[in-house]
C-alpha cells in the first residue's frame, strides 16, 4: 500500500509544483479557453464545414511530461500486478496455448511471440504499457480541457488505469480507438475503420468502437436517452437468453455473476451522466467535438446498464464509451465562470479520486498488494 501512496503523492506532487509555479498567471491546468484553443485546417465532414472553437490542442509542461512518465514506469516495470498478471505472463514465458494467443488477435501474438523471441518476457508488459499510456496521453493534450483533472481521473477511477494492469490487451485496444477518436473529428472513416481494425487485432472487443463514427453527430433526446437508458437492463436480459442459446461459448460474459468486477462503479459513471444531462446545452454549445464524446460516453453508460448483472460483458465492452469522460469531465468543469468554482471542483475531484483510488487497492490487495517490479523476478 506504501507504493500506491508514494505513487498517488508523486503525481500530486508534481500537480502541486506546477500550480505554485504558474499561480501568477492564473493556471488552470491547460490552455486558457480564450487563448488555448484552435482549430487546425482539415478535412470538410461529410460536407460540413468546420465549426469552432472546438479543441484545446495545447503543449504539455515538463512537470505534465513526468507525471505521464512515472504513470508509465509504474505500469511498465509491475511484476505479478493484476488479477489476469499470471496468465500473461506464463503464456509468453511458457508458451503456454491460452485464450490470450488462441482468439486469432495477431497483435496479441505478434508481441508475444517477440518476447519469446527476445528472451524477455516483460517486454510484452512493457510494449502493452507503452502504447496504452502514450496514445492516451496524446489524445488528452489533444481534447482535454483541462489536462490535470483528466490524468487524476485516469489514474484513480479503478475502471481505467488499475484495470488496465488486469486486462491488459482490451487496454491496448481500447488507448488505439481513443486515439483514433481524430479520426471521427475529421470526418475520415477509413482511417478510422483501418484504426479499429489495428484495435481489433489486439482485442475483438474493439470492433463495437466502429459504430462510434455512426452517431457523432446525433442530438440526443433527454427524455429519450432516460427512456432508453432505464430500459436496458430488460434488453441485456433478452440478449443474454439468446447467447446462451446461440453462443455458449461466450455465456460466461453474459449470465449473472455473483462477483463481476466494478459495479459499484457504475454510481460513479451515472452521476457523471445525471450532471452531463443537466448540463447538456451548455456542454454542446458551440461545440460539436463535445457532442460526439457526449454521445460516445452515453453509448458506454447504456452499454454498462445493459449488462450490468451479467459477468464481465457491461463494464469491459461499456470502457470504450466510458473512457471518454476523460474529455467530458474537463468540459463540465471549464464551464463554471469563477474561478473559485472551478477550484473548489478540482479539489472535490482530487480528494473524491484519491479515496476511492486508495479503497480499491486496499479492498482488492491481493491483486495489487505487493507491488513488485522486474527488478525482483527471480527465477
Amino acid at each position: 500500500m506504501i507504493i500506491y501512496i508514494a505513487f498517488l503523492s508523486v503525481i500530486f506532487g508534481l500537480l502541486l509544483f506546477e500550480l505554485v509555479a504558474t499561480w501568477k498567471i492564473s493556471y488552470s491546468g491547460n490552455l486558457s479557453l480564450d487563448k488555448g484553443r484552435f482549430v487546425e485546417p482539415s478535412p470538410l465532414a461529410e460536407g460540413v464545414p468546420q465549426q469552432g472553437p472546438q479543441k484545446a490542442d495545447g503543449t504539455y509542461t515538463v512537470t505534465l511530461i513526468l507525471a505521464w512518465t512515472v504513470i508509465f514506469l509504474f505500469s511498465s516495470l509491475r511484476y505479478n500486478v493484476g488479477w489476469d498478471y499470471e496468465a500473461y505472463y506464463a503464456t509468453v514465458r511458457y508458451n503456454l496455448v491460452t485464450n490470450i494467443v488462441s482468439n486469432g488477435e495477431l497483435a496479441t501474438i505478434f508481441l508475444i511471440e517477440l518476447a519469446r523471441d527476445m528472451n524477455m518476457t516483460n517486454l510484452y508488459f512493457f510494449l502493452n504499457s507503452l502504447i496504452f499510456i502514450m496514445l492516451v496521453a496524446l489524445t488528452v493534450k489533444r481534447y482535454s480541457q483541462d489536462y490535470w483533472i483528466s490524468i487524476i481521473f485516469f489514474v484513480c477511477f479503478p475502471l481505467f488505469f488499475l484495470n488496465s494492469l488486469s486486462v491488459i490487451r482490451l487496454f491496448t485496444a481500447l488507448a488505439i480507438t481513443f486515439y483514433a477518436f481524430k479520426f471521427i473529428e475529421r470526418g475520415q472513416l477509413m482511417r478510422y475503420l483501418i484504426a479499429v481494425a489495428f484495435a481489433g487485432m489486439f482485442h475483438a472487443s474493439a470492433f463495437i468502437a466502429i459504430a462510434f463514427y455512426f452517431i457523432r453527430n446525433v442530438k440526443l433526446d433527454i427524455l429519450k436517452l432516460v427512456v432508453v437508458l432505464f430500459s436496458l437492463p430488460f434488453v441485456g436480459k433478452v440478449v443474454n437468453s439468446f447467447v446462451v442459446a446461440y453462443l455458449p461459448t461466450y455465456a460466461p460474459y453474459t449470465e449473472a455473476a455473483g462477483g463481476q468486477e466494478g459495479t459499484k462503479a457504475i454510481f460513479v459513471l451515472l452521476f457523471i451522466g445525471v450532471v452531463a444531462l443537466f448540463l447538456r446545452d451548455k456542454i454542446l454549445e458551440n461545440d460539436r467535438i463535445a457532442n460526439m464524446y457526449f454521445n460516445f460516453y452515453f453509448v458506454g453508460l447504456g452499454i454498462y446498464l445493459m449488462f450490468f448483472s451479467q459477468g464481465t460483458m457491461g463494464h469491459r465492452l461499456s470502457l470504450y464509451g466510458t473512457f471518454f469522460s476523460l474529455l467530458l469531465i474537463p468540459k463540465i468543469v471549464s464551464l463554471f465562470n469563477l474561478d473559485s468554482n472551478r477550484v473548489l471542483l478540482k479539489v472535490g475531484i482530487s480528494l473524491f479520486s484519491i479515496v476511492i483510488f486508495l479503497y480499491i487497492v486496499y479492498v482488492g490487495a491481493a491483486t495489487y498488494v505487493p507491488y513488485k517490479t522486474i527488478f525482483q523476478i527471480r527465477y
